[in-house]
């Protein structure tokens, strides 16, 4: 089975049909979050889910679960995408609400700091989003400067030793362009892979030339 593409931070009607033309199997939007440069309102949101043909995942973070049952009400995603601080209660909570699927979002390093007890430590938090019912887990960056959309790669080598120690589908995500794409999936052998930064112009634009390539080089079409 060829791994998975999720293309993130889309922003505009045209750019969300090029992702998919371009074989993307998940379009991303980030949805009402403060402070995000690539963040949209829920009625914009509708509309560049509306084009979609690709599965389509909403990214938020910081809401309570009504919020967050309300903006999949009115947006009915394939996914919903919690990529904050949220709490497997919270996870539980919304799987008795909404009928769509839930992703955590995981920090991860840039660089392999973390000692055996903390590793241990991050898998049992990890445990206990599954418990709850969570479907999916996104594996991303965080850096001082923020978590997720920082275009920093994380560790890879922690990356793959937790896709190898958990049973549910695992997102690599982080810093991935299309020259290093292939290279990234070689080593944690992800379920999927998640691209926004990595494959715009300028922050929010996506290049349709990028896109292409990133697709074809994640599925093993074409090597980097």
């Amino acid at each position: 089975m060829s791994v998975k593409v999720k293309i993130c931070g889309l922003t505009r009607i045209e750019d969300v049909q090029m992702a998919c033309n371009a074989g993307a199997d998940f379009c991303g939007i980030v949805v009402e979050v403060s402070g995000a440069k690539r963040s949209q309102e829920r009625e914009k949101a509708k509309l560049l889910f509306e084009v979609a043909k690709a599965e389509t995942v909403i990214v938020t973070r910081s809401k309570t679960t009504k919020e967050l049952v309300e903006l999949v009400k009115f947006l009915s995603p394939f996914a919903i995408q919690l990529h904050g601080d949220e709490k497997p209660e919270l996870v539980a909570d919304m799987k008795a609400k909404v009928d769509c699927r839930i992703w955590k979002a995981i920090p991860l390093p840039a660089e392999m700091k973390l000692k055996k007890e903390e590793i241990q430590s991050l898998l049992l938090q990890i445990q206990n989003f599954l418990k709850a019912g969570c479907d999916a887990l996104v594996l991303d960056t965080a850096t001082a400067h923020g978590f997720g959309g920082t275009g920093v790669t994380s560790c890879w080598e922690l990356a793959a030793e937790l896709v190898r120690q958990l049973d549910v589908p695992c997102f690599l995500a982080g810093g991935l362009t299309p020259e290093n794409v292939s290279e990234a999936i070689k080593i944690v052998k992800p379920f999927g892979v998640d691209v926004s930064s990595g494959v715009e112009l300028s922050l929010g634009i996506k290049d349709a030339q990028k896109m292409k390539i990133f697709c074809m080089r994640a599925k093993g079409m074409e090597k980097g």
